[in-house]
C-alpha cells in the first residue's frame, strides 16, 4: 500500500465543486478515479482498472459551445455533485437498450436539472424513458412503474432481466469517467454527447455492414469489427462490439441470427 499527497487547495479552486483524483494502481490493488467536494468528504469513486480506449472518431452530429447556446442554462457542476459515476453509467445502459427507467430522487431541486441534462446528451440519438420521482412519488404510484428498471443513486433496486450489471458497464463506465473527469462544465457535457452520438451512428452502421455482407459463411465478431475498420479507418475493442451489437438487439430490434457467436467462428472461439 502506498499513499499520495493532495493539496486541500485544489479543491477549493474547483468551479464545479467537485475535485477528480486519479490514483495509480501502484499505490494500491486497484486504480481509481476518487471525486472530492469542497470538505474533502468523499462523493464516489470509480475503479478504473478496466478502462478501454474508445474509438477516436468524428460523429456526423457533433456539438461545439458555439452551436449549442442553450447548454449555458443546464447546470452541470449541480448534476455531477449530486448524481454518482455508477448511477449515470446504468441511467446510460438503460437508455441506450431501450429500457424504461425510474430514478429515484429526493432532492427536488435535481429533478429539473437532470431531466434537462438528459434531453440534451440524447437529443439527436437515443429515445429514452428516464422518470425521475422521489422514494414517496414511487410507493403512491407503483403500478404506473411495473415495467421499469429502478435505480437509487448507485443501488439497482429492480433488475429485470439484468439489463443493469455493473460487470457489464465497461464502455458506459468508460464515457462516465472522461465527462466527470473533465473540468470545464461545457466541455465536459459536450464530450459526453458527442460519444453518445458516437455510439448511436456506430450502431447504425453495423445493422448496414450486416445487411450488406454477401459472405459465405456466417459473419463472425472478428471480422465485423475488421469490415468497421476498412470503413472508417477505426479499431473497435471488443467490448464496445458486445455494446453495439445490444443496441442492435434491444433498441433496434434488429435481427442478429446472421451474426456468428463466435469471433472466429472456423475455430469456434
Amino acid at each position: 500500500m502506498g499513499y499520495i499527497d493532495f493539496d486541500k487547495k485544489l479543491c477549493n479552486q474547483s468551479e464545479s465543486g467537485v475535485t477528480a483524483v486519479n490514483v495509480e494502481k501502484s499505490i494500491c490493488e486497484h486504480s481509481f478515479v476518487v471525486y472530492l467536494d469542497n470538505n474533502m468528504e468523499v462523493r464516489d469513486c470509480f475503479i478504473t482498472d478496466f478502462l478501454l480506449e474508445l474509438p477516436e472518431i468524428e460523429p456526423k452530429r457533433k456539438d461545439t459551445e458555439e452551436k449549442v447556446p442553450g447548454i449555458n442554462y443546464i447546470d452541470i457542476n449541480l448534476i455531477k455533485i449530486n448524481v454518482k459515476a455508477l448511477e449515470l453509467a446504468y441511467i446510460l445502459r438503460a437508455c441506450f437498450l431501450k429500457k424504461a427507467l425510474l430514478v429515484i430522487k429526493e432532492e427536488d431541486f435535481i429533478v429539473k436539472h437532470l431531466q434537462s441534462f438528459l434531453t440534451y446528451i440524447f437529443q439527436d440519438s437515443f429515445d429514452f424513458e428516464v422518470r425521475i420521482k422521489s422514494s414517496k412519488d414511487y410507493k403512491d404510484n407503483k403500478k404506473k412503474f411495473k415495467n421499469f428498471l429502478i435505480i437509487s443513486d448507485d443501488k439497482v433496486l429492480r433488475n429485470k432481466g439484468k439489463i443493469l450489471d455493473a460487470k457489464k458497464l465497461k464502455i458506459e463506465r468508460n464515457i462516465v469517467q472522461k465527462f466527470y473527469a473533465e473540468y470545464d462544465p461545457q466541455a465536459s457535457l459536450i464530450i459526453l454527447k458527442n460519444e453518445i452520438n458516437k455510439i448511436f451512428e456506430l450502431s447504425q452502421e453495423i445493422i448496414e455492414i450486416i445487411n450488406n455482407y454477401n459472405g459465405t459463411e456466417k459473419l463472425g465478431k472478428k471480422k465485423l469489427i475488421d469490415l468497421v475498420r476498412k470503413k472508417r479507418e477505426i479499431k473497435i475493442p471488443f467490448a464496445y462490439l458486445e455494446l453495439l451489437l445490444d443496441i442492435l438487439k434491444f433498441y433496434f430490434k434488429f435481427d442478429l441470427s446472421g451474426l456468428s457467436d463466435y469471433y472466429f467462428p472456423a475455430l469456434g472461439i
